[in-house]
C-alpha cells in the first residue's frame, strides 16, 4: 500500500477542524462533519488533491474519510500527541469528537 499523505501534515488540520466546528454547534462532531469540512478547508482540500495524485481512482471524498479514520485510529492505539486532546464517543460507529472540557 502506498502513502498518500502525511500525518503531521494533515492531523493538525483535521485537529483544527474539530475545535471550529465544535466552536459552533458545542456538541461532538463527527466524522461525517470532519470530512466536509477537510474538503472545503483550502489547506485540507490541498491535501486531499495531493493525496489523490497518489490513488487516482479514489474520490476526493473517500481521501478525506481515509485521512480522518488514520485520525482516529491513531488516538485509539494510543500513538497520537491528540490522545489527550479530545473526548471521544462513537456516533454511527465511527468516533466523534469533542475538546475535553475544562473543569467549571
Amino acid at each position: 500500500m502506498t502513502i498518500s499523505f502525511s500525518q503531521d501534515d494533515v492531523f493538525p488540520i483535521i485537529r483544527r477542524m474539530i475545535i471550529s466546528i465544535y466552536a459552533k454547534k458545542q456538541d461532538f462532531v463527527t466524522h461525517d462533519e470532519i470530512v466536509a469540512a477537510l474538503l472545503t478547508d483550502s489547506s485540507g482540500h490541498n491535501e486531499i488533491v495531493s493525496a489523490q495524485k497518489m490513488r487516482p481512482n479514489e474520490t476526493t471524498e473517500h481521501i478525506a474519510a481515509n485521512m480522518v479514520a488514520w485520525f482516529s485510529q491513531r488516538i485509539t492505539v494510543g500513538a497520537s500527541i491528540y490522545k489527550n486532546s479530545f473526548e471521544r464517543k462513537k456516533i454511527s460507529g465511527r468516533w466523534a469528537y469533542r475538546p475535553h472540557q475544562k473543569a467549571v
